[in-house]
């Protein structure tokens, strides 16, 4: 039984959502060697991108279980763009600082996590009981593989 459209827009927006974390997660670092030369607050970045998922994850929950799945998800997605704008925009006046790029990675985070978190959340509305495996595989699958593989992969090129 085909997992219908609703789902085939979900696993490609998380997939394009993950793709673009990815791609941050090896950019950013790249970014902040322009600002410091020290090794412990570049590494520090990766801390800061990761950090939301172990002090949000819970309360991005709780937001996926009370409010709308989708606008949740785009907003997310809109912040997420809007920090990446405004950082772009302070990197070309020449103003940023490495702890601009700190307060837009942890920013990012928060926003991947509820958007990841709500994504894997409204599946059960999206596809039927019986295919939830299935799917939660898929996106699961997609997710990992953009963020993990393809997205490091493409900001190295």
């Amino acid at each position: 039984m085909p997992l219908g459209s609703s789902y085939w827009k979900l696993w490609t927006s998380s997939g394009f959502s993950n793709l673009a974390d990815g791609v941050f997660s090896i950019a950013l670092p790249l970014v902040a060697i322009q600002l410091t030369q020290s090794p412990s607050l570049i590494a520090g970045l990766v801390v800061a991108a990761r950090l939301p998922w172990l002090v949000f994850a819970l309360t991005a929950g709780a937001l996926a279980d009370r409010l709308d799945r989708r606008t949740l998800m785009l907003v997310a997605n809109l912040v997420r763009a809007i920090l990446l704008l405004a950082l772009v925009a302070v990197l070309l006046l020449g103003i940023s600082s490495i702890w601009a790029l700190y307060c837009v990675a942890f920013l990012v985070g928060v926003s991947e996590t509820i958007y990841d978190t709500s994504a894997q959340s409204i599946l059960p509305q999206i596809v039927q009981r019986d295919q939830l495996s299935r799917a939660n595989g898929r996106l699961y699958a997609v997710e990992l593989t953009a963020n993990q593989f393809a997205g490091p992969l493409s900001a190295e090129c």
